[in-house]
C-alpha cells in the first residue's frame, strides 16, 4: 500500500461523487435497504428511532472470559432483534454492542415506545436470568433504551460488492443512542420532543403510555381503567447533559417493566389507540 495510491483513489471518488451531484427523494418509510444509484438519498418524515445498548460491557470484557462476554452479547442482541422484528421495525441495525430499529409513519412513535417497554421487560425478565443461569457470572446484563423521532436520509454507501452499508443522517438514530448512555440500568430515556407526543395522545394511549396500572403484581388489580390514586405517572424529567451536544434541553426516563397482570392490555392500547378488551 503507497500513501500516493490511496490519496489519489481518494481524490477520484470525490471527483466522481462531485460529477454525479445528490439528488433526494421522499419516502413514506424507512425502507430496509438504501439506494445505491448514484448521487440519490432517501428522505423519510416522521421516523422513530429505538436504541437499545448493553450497559457496562466494558467491564464484562475485563472481569469474564471471552466465552462470557459472547454469551452476553448474544442473548442480548438476538432477543432485542426478535423482538423489534416482531414489532415490525422497517429496518434493524447492530452496532457494536447495542442496536437499533427505525419505525415510520405518524403511528411509529407509539409503536416504538411499546417495543422498547417490552425491550426493557424481556432484558430484566428473560434474557438477564438465561445468561446469569448459564454463566453464573457476578455480572449483571441489563440495557439502556433511548427513543427519538424526526427526519433522516439513508443512502447505501461504501465499495463495491460486500463492503457497504446504510448510513442514515440525521437527529434520530443519533439523538436515541445518547440518550441509551444516559439511562440507568433497564431504564427508557425518550425525548422531549417525544414525550411531548405521548401526553398529546388519545385517552387509551395517553394513559397507557404514562401510568402504573395500579396493581401490585401480586392481585389482579383495575388496570387501564384504575382510577387515581391507584395509577401513578412512570416518567421522571431529566436535564440532557451539555456534553451530549444535543438540541434538547429536557427528557424523560421510566424503569418500569410491563406488569404482568396488565401489560398485554396496555401494550395493545399503545399500539392501537383504543380501550382494550377486560
Amino acid at each position: 500500500m503507497k500513501l500516493d495510491a490511496v490519496t489519489n483513489e481518494v481524490a477520484n471518488q470525490l471527483a466522481q461523487q462531485a460529477k454525479h451531484g445528490v439528488k433526494v427523494t421522499r419516502q413514506s418509510n424507512a425502507p430496509d435497504k438504501g439506494p445505491t444509484n448514484r448521487g440519490v438519498w432517501f428522505q423519510v418524515r416522521q421516523v422513530t428511532a429505538v436504541f437499545a445498548d448493553l450497559k457496562r460491557s466494558t467491564a464484562l470484557n475485563v472481569t469474564d472470559s471471552p466465552q462470557v462476554a459472547a454469551r452476553a452479547y448474544t442473548y442480548f442482541i438476538k432477543a432485542m432483534t426478535v423482538t423489534l422484528d416482531r414489532f415490525s421495525a422497517d429496518y434493524i441495525d447492530i452496532q457494536g454492542d447495542g442496536i437499533f430499529g427505525l419505525f415510520s409513519g405518524q403511528n411509529s412513535v407509539f409503536t416504538a415506545a411499546a417495543c422498547a417497554r417490552t425491550m426493557r421487560t424481556l432484558v430484566e425478565r428473560d434474557v438477564a436470568p438465561r445468561f446469569k443461569r448459564d454463566t453464573n457470572s457476578n455480572w449483571k446484563l441489563t440495557a439502556g433504551i433511548g427513543i427519538d423521532r424526526g427526519t433522516l436520509l439513508v443512502r447505501r454507501l461504501g465499495l463495491r460488492g460486500t463492503k457497504q452499508n446504510e448510513v442514515w443522517a440525521g437527529k434520530p438514530v443519533n439523538t436515541a443512542a445518547k440518550l441509551s448512555s444516559v439511562a440507568n440500568s433497564n431504564q427508557i430515556v425518550v425525548s422531549d420532543r417525544v414525550f411531548r407526543q405521548y401526553e398529546n395522545a388519545g385517552r387509551w394511549r395517553k394513559r397507557a403510555l404514562l401510568m402504573s396500572c395500579g396493581c401490585s403484581g401480586r392481585n389482579r388489580g383495575p388496570g387501564l381503567v384504575a382510577r387515581s390514586p391507584q395509577m401513578s405517572n412512570l416518567w421522571t424529567e431529566i436535564n440532557v447533559p451539555k456534553s451530549l451536544g444535543l438540541d434538547i434541553q429536557k427528557a424523560h426516563r421510566m424503569n418500569a417493566p410491563w406488569c404482568k397482570n396488565h401489560g398485554a392490555q396496555f401494550c395493545d392500547a399503545i399500539i392501537t389507540g383504543k380501550e382494550p378488551s377486560r
